[in-house]
């Protein structure tokens, strides 16, 4: 007579401890979050004053809890170390802004018989403060065509000595030089902020044929952000405030893109200098959008170019913000693109290979 085999005894399942619990919950309240931050960034950015003071912040910081709750997944519970990487690569690259020229790098950019390529560089160069000769050893070695500068007001002996050979204009707190001759457009006055003059536009007569190029410092949000602190937004005033200044803003960007498409007329245009504003803003975006941003198409990583000078909480020469950028109409094709590396001015410089396209020339 057989007997029945007593039934299998199924292990009791594993409980989870109290610390995988907490490492589970704060990951997905963390990747929760970062693309809360994601949408109002690009979604929302500059169009609500929350939006405004993430896009002007430093967004580095947001590295920290992701990679504190990635080491606490390989200790308590490497099932959610999925979800951290997924909050790590959001970071990296829509939260920091990681620029990769996937197309430029896939593609390439064949050179043609007969092109005309331009070196352009562009620096704004709080008044030739601290250090400008190290701008000037960057610009020696980038060897380029044209050079357009912001905050140069009153000019600088070793500006004059460097550029000696070129043709050179300058207007106001703009100075731009070019190996080729080049002459005044258009100031780009505006009437925001009690008026003041917000860029230069010139013409240079390049190999190729009469180029557009559009010299520029937009007003920066750094003061209607400084009208945040905890009584105005308890009292709601410091959000109006800032709001209103940001709608200001709005109608300078309008006010200036409007100067330089009338100069322009029909010759292919580039634009550099001190936007004030990163490529993710809604107020770039809505402006400036429609021309190729150099560093977009052809830099590699993150760009930041401003701030340069530190504070009691973060250190010199680790700007967090790219605000600094080259931009270009549809008839140039954009070859490459980099960020200086120097302290010399609290703006690192930014530098670009432009091409006519032939149908152009």
């Amino acid at each position: 007579m057989s007997q029945t085999p007593p039934p299998a005894v199924r292990p009791a399942p594993r409980r989870m401890s109290n610390a995988a619990k907490w490492v589970v919950g704060l990951s997905l309240l963390n990747l929760a979050l970062l693309c809360v931050v994601s949408y109002l960034l690009y979604a929302v950015s500059e169009t609500w004053w929350v939006g405004t003071v993430l896009t002007y912040a430093p967004r580095m910081p947001y590295l920290l809890p992701t990679i504190v709750l990635l080491v606490a997944s390989l200790i308590w519970h490497r099932e959610s170390l999925g979800i951290n990487l997924v909050s790590l690569l959001i970071v990296l690259v829509p939260v920091m802004g990681l620029s990769l020229p996937l197309e430029l790098w896939l593609n390439g950019s064949a050179k043609t018989e007969g092109e005309v390529s331009l070196k352009i560089v562009s620096c704004n160069v709080q008044a030739f403060q601290p250090h400008f000769e190290k701008i000037l050893d960057e610009i020696a070695a980038i060897s380029p065509d044209i050079v357009a500068l912001q905050e140069a007001a009153g000019g600088d002996p070793r500006l004059d000595e460097y550029f000696r050979d070129w043709h050179t204009l300058r207007h106001g707190h703009y100075w731009v030089g070019s190996r080729y001759p080049l002459s005044f457009l258009a100031d780009c006055e505006v009437t925001q902020f009690g008026g003041r003059l917000a860029g230069m536009i010139v013409e240079i007569e390049t190999p190729g044929g009469p180029i557009v190029l559009g010299d520029i410092h937009q007003m920066t949000a750094r003061f209607g952000l400084k009208e945040l602190n905890r009584n105005t937004l308890i009292n709601g005033d410091g959000a109006r405030e800032l709001e209103a200044y940001e709608g200001e803003r709005y109608f300078e960007s309008i006010d200036l893109r409007a100067a330089i498409e009338a100069a322009r007329g029909d010759r292919p245009l580039l634009v550099c200098g001190d936007f004030n504003t990163p490529a993710s803003s809604s107020l770039f975006q809505k402006h400036w959008g429609d021309l190729q941003s150099s560093f977009d198409v052809a830099g590699f990583g993150y760009g930041y170019t401003s701030p340069c000078k530190g504070n009691r909480v973060w250190p010199d020469n680790y700007p967090w913000a790219r605000i600094d950028h080259i931009l270009g109409s549809n008839e140039w094709t954009i070859r490459q693109c980099q960020i200086g590396t120097s302290d010399g001015s609290d703006h690192r410089l930014i530098s670009a290979t432009v091409v006519l396209k032939p149908s152009q020339k």
